[in-house]
Parts: structure tokens; sequence; C-alpha cells
């Protein structure tokens, strides 16, 4: 029996309150600890932990050295400052880890995660659920096999739109940096990691890896009040010769499934968020499989990983295939600059679930860039960049803050 600890029981802690659940239902974890820094705002889940014999901490330290050589397996919910800390230490303590996308905030601590893993010997998953599905393994064999030529783009569109309050519910929303630490909040680095994620994944030459980025195009904007951005239109020229496209906002009018389309010379693949995966080839009908929901994914995250723990096969998002969303988000920040999005051309929407920020004309202009690949800025809009910036990545090591524009503008 896996002895496991988690930190946090709110917000996305409550996801995996299930996945522990579904594993001890089946044998195989028994949740013996928790991190709960908000105990009087918790009161009935935290006396029904304690009823079950489940110790409660009120800081993650505290709980590592009480439990350190006694613990088999630690699952990280938190805020993606503390992503690579906690994992460290956790590691560092004798037990697995599971940490929630993204893998953390920055190479350097995607690195120093690496070295605890291999100082430990330990296992690392990363909460990338949609990796962990059989179709997305199923559909990456036929795409190296060639079933629909070539592959020539992979693109990500996600209209997400998001209230005002999305952007307060916790400390390091929309935020660059949070308690002195890098966050790098933002759609490809949080809502939409998972299909950026995703794209990345298909994009790679072997079963096991991801694309390797080159060359970065694009733009990111910001509509609502934020550090961060909350927009953004990029493609990633890649090693495996094809285009790695993101396109999307939350400060749009229209909300849609996400989906993440792969474009071959003969065909094309369309995943649409929690719904279906069509596969269409040159003379054949369309093969159309299930996507599964969320629910579903997040319990394949913790069981593949429980199966690995105990010896057996089954894929993980390890740390060195996250490590490639990482570079790009690192990349975004460090090369493309954000551009405000000017007053005159948003503005703000009262709905039942908030205050909603909406930029005119975005959503058909994002639909026009996942169709065509003609970036924001590459559409003469009245409010983004005349023309995309751009910057080689020759194999970046570490993030250490957006470079000046005088640099941007001279590369």
């Amino acid at each position: 029996m896996i002895r496991a600890a988690l930190v946090a029981i709110s917000g996305y802690g409550r996801w995996h309150l299930a996945m522990l659940a579904d594993q001890t239902l089946l044998g195989r974890v028994k949740l013996v600890a928790a991190t709960v820094i908000n105990q009087p705002a918790e009161t009935v889940l935290c006396a029904a932990l304690r009823a079950a014999g489940v110790a409660l901490y009120s800081n993650f330290d505290d709980m590592i050295a009480a439990l350190a050589g006694r613990i088999d397996l630690v699952l990280i919910p938190t805020g993606i400052h503390h992503h690579a800390g906690m994992a460290v230490a956790a590691l560092r303590a004798g037990a697995h880890v599971l940490v929630e996308k993204p893998l953390c905030a920055t190479l350097q601590e995607a690195d120093a995660i690496q070295a605890a893993i291999r100082a430990s010997g330990r296992t690392v998953a990363v909460g990338f659920q949609d990796l962990y599905p059989p179709l997305v393994h199923e559909t990456k064999r036929r795409l190296l096999a060639g079933e629909i030529g070539r592959v020539r783009r992979v693109v990500v569109r996600a209209q997400w739109p998001r209230p005002a309050a999305y952007f307060t519910r916790n400390t390091w929303a929309g935020k660059l940096r949070c308690e002195d630490s890098w966050v790098l909040d933002s759609p490809v680095n949080n809502a939409c990691a998972h299909f950026m994620m995703l794209a990345l994944f298909w994009g790679g030459a072997t079963p096991g890896a991801a694309a390797t980025p080159l060359r970065l195009e694009g733009s990111l904007l910001r509509a609502n009040p934020i550090e961060s951005f909350d927009t953004a239109s990029f493609r990633l020229t890649t090693a495996e010769g094809l285009l790695v496209e993101f396109h999307g906002t939350h400060a749009g009018t229209r909300e849609t499934r996400p989906e993440v389309r792969v474009i071959g010379e003969a065909g094309e693949v369309i995943w649409v968020y929690e719904q279906v995966c069509t596969l269409f080839r040159s003379g054949l009908p369309p093969l159309v499989l299930p996507v599964p929901d969320q629910l579903a994914t997040r319990l394949l995250v913790l069981d593949h990983l429980v199966t690995r723990i105990n010896g057996g096969d089954a894929f993980i998002a390890t740390p060195s295939l996250a490590r490639t969303h990482t570079l790009v988000v690192n990349a975004l920040h460090a090369y493309l600059p954000i551009h405000p999005v000017p007053a005159s051309a948003c503005s703000v929407h009262r709905e039942l679930a908030g205050d909603f920020t909406r930029v005119t004309g975005l959503d058909s202009a994002l639909e026009i860039a996942a169709r065509e690949g003609i970036l924001l800025a590459e559409q003469g809009l009245p409010w983004a960049p005349g023309s995309p910036d751009a910057a080689d990545l020759a194999n970046p090591s570490r993030f250490d803050g957006p470079l000046p524009i005088a640099v941007l503008q001279s590369a």
C-alpha cells in the first residue's frame, strides 16, 4: 500500500482528493497526511480527513520534516511558483511525486527537479492529464506511421473567456511573479497548458518525445488589468520540420471547446476537448473516437503513476517531456513583449458569471489565425502589433526575465 501525502485540499486539490479516493478504493493508496493552510475555511473536510486518520499540517515544511523517509508519494496541486521547491523537497524526503501542470515556472527549476530525481532514484509524474489516455498514443502512432501524410501544422485554438474574478481567485493568478518567485501565469501556462503540451507531444518525432522548438514568432496581448497576458497568437518552427501554433484568449466573446488540429499533406486530426477526436484520411471514411472527460483523464494520471511506482509499465508525463512546455513558456516571456490592448478596443460585459472584458473582433481574428495560420500580428488589426515579434531559441537553459525591448529590437 502506497502511503501518500497531499499538499492542499481546496481548488485543484479537490481533483487530487478524487484521484486518491479512486486509488484507495482499489486498495493501492492510503492518504496519511495533508497540508492545509486554510483549515478554518475547510472545517468540514478537515474533520472528515481527521476521522479517516489523515494527519493535518498547517504548512508543507512541517509535513515533509515529520514524514521524511516514511512517505511514498507526495501530490502537489499548488501554485506554479511552489511546484519546483516542493517537488525537490519531497524527492529529498524519499517520496515519489505527482506535480500538477505545468511542471514549474522556469527551465532552471525544471533542471533542479531532474537533478533531484537522479539523486533520489524516485519517479515524478506531471499532471498533463490529456497526455494519459490511450487515444492520444494511438493517434500519435498513426501520425508517425504517416496516415495523414507528412505533418505540416499542429494548431491549438482556445477561446475560453474568463471573468474578472478569475484573475483575483488567488495570489498568483495573472501574475508574472509571486512571493519573489517566477510564476508566469497565462493561458499557455495554466488553463490551456494541457492543449499546448498535447500539440507539442503530437509534433514529436518519436512515440515518447515532444517537438523541438527552434524559432518563435507571434504576439502576446493583455486586455484585462493583469501583469501577464490573456491572449496569445504565436507559431513555433520545430526541428521536425513542422509548425506548432497557439491561438487563444481569455478576453473574447465566444466560448468554444478547445481543440488541437494536426494538419498533414493527406489528412488531418481534429481533437476537441472532452468530446471527440476525428481522423480524416484521404479515401477513407472519418474515424471518430470519444475523448475522455476531465474526471476520467485525472483518474488515469494517478493510476499510471501508481503502476509505475509498483514496477509496472504505464505512460507518465515525465519532467523531461514537460520541460519542453516550460521552454516554450519561458521563450514567450523572454522574447515577446506583452502589448496592452487599447481601451478603445475593449468593453466590459456584466453576466451572471461576472464581469468579462471583451476585445472587439478578437474571436473572428483568432479563427482566421487557427484556420489559415495567419497570426494576429499579420492581420492588420487596429489593436494588435503591426508585425509579429520573433526570436531564435538557441536551446536556452534558464529564464531570467524578459529581455529589454532594445535588445529585442536589435535582434
